[in-house]
């Protein structure tokens, strides 16, 4: 078994994580009263000591000292609340989606952000909402192209799809078939941003016209309330995901969220469920869904329950890598909120 470093997130705090099939290596990495991470902790493309943590309270946190001390890195932003931090591979531009529902940019590492006011001018951004009260939607997601920095989508929950074309200056509403809970939005590589595909709180919808439309590409899927999708650009056809039968309120049922791991061979088009090494009953939800950046065959699934599961075989086998403690949040245990894999 190879040795994997993750960088784990918890409504605790931030953990590395180091395992090689032993007993894994638990560093915490502070950060354990910013209200929790709900997305991945970013590594600078530059400097990979240079750590970006969204937070659910705090803002932005940076770090220049590979997560030993962090310093806030908030003027301009205004909406503390970031639901999802992403960074452009090539430019280094950082992209904050935060609730309510709003984006930011930062093109100098998070010293300085602005928001993009025409989001707010969108026709039907009166309409977005939350489920829950006080309803304030939020940005659960962004994806970014690594061939055009122009090119902007996220995941408005609720309030389907946003995208960009000319770096954040104007904005379109996508909602012509896919779903008003959206939860994830993805560019599929090689694909020139023709084909899209969203995840939400009622299954994946798949997009072949750069989103002016979607249909439902759900066939195999048994579960709908879906985590984040995992493609890697090395082989874009085969695609990872893992869902709940029943959305968040139904995780402190007795039988638990009722959640599986599924994989894609035809780019979400069709799926399959994945069994080998997992248990029989899934009663924990997934909250973080992860590959590796190097090694399409690596994948791992954070659950409430703390535990992450790995796979080094493109998801034939995985295995408990490591069981994080965890918290009560309304109710329910927290457990994993974001999982990021690193190479050091």
């Amino acid at each position: 078994m190879s040795q994997h470093t993750l960088l784990v997130g918890t409504n605790g705090g931030v953990f590395k994580v180091v395992t090689n099939g032993g007993e894994p290596t638990v560093q915490s990495l502070g950060l354990e009263q910013v209200g929790g991470l709900r997305c991945p902790v970013v590594v600078d493309c530059a400097d990979p000591r240079v750590l970006f943590a969204g937070t659910a309270a705090m803002g932005v946190l940076r770090s220049d000292d590979c997560g030993q001390t962090w310093r806030p890195s908030n003027e301009g932003l205004t909406k503390p609340e970031v639901w999802w931090l992403e960074q452009h591979p090539v430019t280094g531009e950082l992209w904050a989606g935060t609730s309510p529902a709003a984006m930011f940019k930062s093109d100098d590492r998070g010293q300085h952000w602005r928001e993009c006011e025409h989001v707010q001018s969108l026709p039907r951004v009166s309409e977005w909402t939350f489920p829950n009260p006080p309803h304030i939607p939020h940005v659960k997601h962004i994806s970014l192209r690594a061939d055009d920095p122009l090119d902007i989508l996220a995941a408005v929950e609720e309030g389907w799809l946003i995208r960009s074309r000319d770096g954040g200056d104007t904005w379109a509403n996508l909602t012509e078939g896919t779903e008003f809970d959206s939860h994830t939005a993805y560019f599929m590589p090689r694909t020139e941003a023709r084909v899209i595909v969203s995840t939400s709180g009622s299954g994946v919808y798949r997009s072949e016209d750069s989103g002016s439309s979607f249909s439902a590409s759900d066939d195999g899927l048994d579960r709908r309330y879906m985590a984040q999708l995992v493609v890697h650009p090395a082989r874009p056809e085969l695609v990872f995901t893992a869902a709940a039968a029943v959305p968040p309120p139904g995780w402190s049922r007795p039988e638990g969220a009722h959640s599986a791991v599924y994989r894609s061979t035809d780019q979400a088009r069709s799926w399959s469920r994945l069994t080998g090494g997992l248990p029989d009953e899934l009663s924990a939800a997934p909250r973080a869904v992860a590959g590796d950046p190097i090694d399409a065959d690596v994948m791992c699934v954070g659950l409430t329950d703390g535990t992450v599961w790995l796979t080094e075989d493109g998801g034939e086998s995985f295995r408990a890598a490591v069981q994080m403690p965890t918290q009560q949040e309304r109710g329910r245990p927290s457990g994993v909120t974001s999982v990021r894999v690193v190479h050091e």
